[in-house]
């Protein structure tokens, strides 16, 4: 694991899935790593990617925009992002946004693993 304490945001590798366990607001300087560790794990080798979104009480639209990047490159490797245990705030703005359409929401880490691809 590779903690970004400034960030809130740790890394980790299983096979070919990342997980992404966030903690925090997701704003603007936060998307940017977020994007940044996301597409980084995906050019290493991940095919799909886990975001724990279970301690974030609000994610900006750069933050969404780093999730959809991310999903680009992982549609292309034949993988996806799924997304665990959204808040309401962040699942009203996923609603709102249309993404629930674009990712897999699941209740709990496990549930997203279990998903596989």
């Amino acid at each position: 694991m590779v903690p970004h304490e400034k960030s809130g945001i740790e890394m980790e590798r299983h096979g070919d899935v990342c997980i992404a366990r966030l903690r925090g607001r997701i704003a603007e300087r936060e998307a940017a790593l977020l994007e940044e560790e996301l597409l980084a794990a995906v050019e290493d080798g991940a095919t799909s990617v886990v975001v724990d979104l279970s301690d974030v009480p609000m994610i900006a639209s750069a933050g969404l925009g780093a999730l959809m990047m991310a999903h680009k490159q992982c549609r292309a490797k034949g993988g996806s992002v799924r997304l665990v245990g959204p808040q309401p705030l962040v699942r009203q703005v996923l609603e709102i946004t249309k993404l629930t359409k674009l990712f897999q929401i699941h209740a709990t880490l496990a549930d997203a693993l279990a998903a596989g691809r």
